[in-house]
C-alpha cells in the first residue's frame, strides 16, 4: 500500500513533477495551489484550490485532507512565490505576503498535520527550501529570509522528534527551469541566469524523490550545490565581499 501524501504548491513547476513522480509509484497523492484549472492536469488522486499565502485556510485544507485521505503519511511543503525586490524599496505588506507564502504556510501545515502523525508514531515531512539561502540574497531578500527562516524551523524540528518516528527533513532546488524565474508583475527583472546551472523540472524532482526515503536531514538536487554551501561559509565575510563587488558591476 503506497503512502498518503499533500504537496504544496503542486500546479506547475517541482510540485507538478513531484506529484506526478509519487502517483506513478502508487502513492495516494493530495495536491492544493491556487490555479484550479493547472490542478487539473496534474496526476494525483485529489485537488484542493486555496491560496497557501491565507493562512487562515490552511487549518481547513488539513482537516479536509485528512479526512479524505485518511491521514497524511508524507508531507511536501514545496510552495514557494518569488519577490525580488532589493530591501530598501520592499514595502512591509510585500514582505509580510512573503513570509506567509514561503515560510508561515508550511508551519501551519505542519502544526495542523504533526499531532496526528504523533499519534501513529509515523510520517515525514519535506520542507522545500532554495539554494537562495545558500548563496546570494541580494534582491531577493524577503524570498531568501522566508527560506532560511524555514531551514532553521526544519532543523529545529527535526531535532524535536529525534525520539519518534516522525522526520523533518529539508531539501534545497537550485535554479530550475520552471516559470518561478520568469519575469512576473510585481516583481523586479529576475538576474539572467546561466544555462549550464539550470536544472530540467523532472531531475529535480527525481531528486527530491529520492530523497525522500533516506536517512539524510538535508538533501540537494545537484550534489555541486553542497560544494557551493561549503565555500560560502567557510570564509562568510570574504564570499559577502566577493558577491559585493559582483552586484556592483551588473
Amino acid at each position: 500500500m503506497g503512502r498518503r501524501v499533500l504537496v504544496t504548491g503542486a500546479s506547475s513547476g517541482i510540485g507538478a513533477a513531484v506529484a506526478a513522480r509519487l502517483t506513478d509509484a502508487g502513492d495516494t497523492v493530495a495536491i492544493c495551489a491556487r490555479r484550479a484549472d493547472r490542478l487539473a492536469e496534474v496526476p494525483a488522486q485529489l485537488r484542493y484550490t486555496v491560496d497557501v499565502g491565507d493562512l487562515a485556510s490552511l487549518l481547513e485544507l488539513a482537516a479536509q485532507v485528512q479526512h479524505d485521505l485518511g491521514g497524511v503519511d508524507l508531507l511536501i511543503n514545496n510552495a514557494g512565490a518569488a519577490r525580488r525586490r532589493p530591501m530598501q524599496r520592499i514595502t512591509l505588506d510585500e514582505f509580510h505576503e512573503t513570509m506567509n507564502v514561503n515560510f508561515w504556510s508550511a508551519v501551519h501545515l505542519t502544526h495542523a498535520l504533526l499531532p496526528a502523525m504523533l499519534e501513529r508514531d509515523s510520517g515525514t515531512i519535506v520542507n522545500v527550501s532554495s539554494m537562495g539561502t545558500r548563496t546570494l540574497a541580494g534582491r531577493t531578500g524577503a524570498y531568501t529570509a522566508a527560506k532560511g527562516a524555514l531551514n532553521h524551523y526544519t532543523e529545529a524540528l527535526h531535532l524535536d522528534l529525534v525520539d519518534t518516528n516522525v522526520h523533518a527533513k529539508l531539501f534545497i532546488p537550485g535554479s530550475t527551469a520552471t516559470e518561478f524565474s520568469t519575469p512576473k508583475e510585481g516583481n523586479d527583472t529576475p538576474f539572467p541566469q546561466d544555462p549550464k546551472m539550470v536544472m530540467a523540472v523532472d531531475d529535480v524532482a527525481r531528486a527530491l524523490v529520492s530523497f525522500v526515503d533516506t536517512d539524510e536531514f538535508e538533501g540537494f538536487a545537484n550534489p555541486a550545490f553542497k560544494t557551493q554551501t561549503a565555500q560560502k561559509y567557510a570564509d562568510h565575510s570574504a564570499y559577502i565581499a566577493k558577491s559585493a563587488d559582483m552586484y556592483r558591476r551588473r
